[in-house]
């Protein structure tokens, strides 16, 4: 995959769910999500097209990309409008949660095994407490 312009919401979450999945935990990959305000701007210059409106509907410009040398990057994004929020974030949460099935679980025994040589209590053990008669 190489950079590509903007993709539909739906063409978003199929490349997202090829991307999650491509990434693995033994390869140690990342993918980076970004959100911002989406303001236009013309083409010849870096100037807005019009004055910001505080009441005009926004729109969010999703970022994908997974942090690759320049060469290598995947790059895409979609456009969500202000009303179709809700609905994007439910889509993406699905997503994001199938994605992670191929992540590696943490390996937590060394802070374990660090705790019990300083002589605290592990998580998910119970001290032994003593009841005055």
């Amino acid at each position: 995959m190489a950079s590509q312009g903007r993709l539909s919401n739906d063409e978003f979450f199929a490349q997202l769910t090829s991307l999650l999945t491509s990434t693995s935990a033994s390869e140690k990959n990342s993918v980076y999500i970004t959100q911002k305000v989406l303001i236009p701007f013309s083409e010849d210059s870096k100037t807005p097209v019009a004055p910001i409106d505080p009441d005009a509907p926004l729109q969010l410009l999703i970022r994908a990309t997974d942090g690759q040398e320049k060469a290598k990057k995947v790059k895409f994004s979609t456009v969500v409008e202000a009303g179709q929020l809700e609905a994007f974030y439910v889509r993406y949460a699905e997503v994001a949660k199938s994605g992670m099935t191929t992540l590696k679980k943490r390996d937590r025994k060394a802070r374990k095994l660090r705790a019990r040589k300083k002589g605290k209590a592990v998580e998910g053990t119970t001290a032994p407490t003593a009841l005055a008669v």
